[in-house]
């Protein structure tokens, strides 16, 4: 049988990936524009909306 991985996250799943500690930062990335799929009472991050967000954050070590 195959293993089904699923491309959408829970915050606390996003958040390990992330390697997060504080739902607050997740919250900021949020604000910032990860987007987020809400349905009912479930918010889920897709996962390579997630990878999208973070690469177009990068910073070259020079600007920073």
């Amino acid at each position: 049988m195959e293993k089904v991985q699923t491309e959408y996250l829970s915050y606390k799943k996003a958040m390990e990936i992330l390697g997060l500690s504080s739902y607050k930062t997740l919250t900021a990335y949020i604000k910032a524009g990860l987007p987020v799929i809400e349905v009912a009472n479930s918010k889920r991050i897709k996962k390579s909306d997630l990878d999208a967000f973070m690469t177009s954050h990068y910073v070259n070590s020079k600007e920073a």
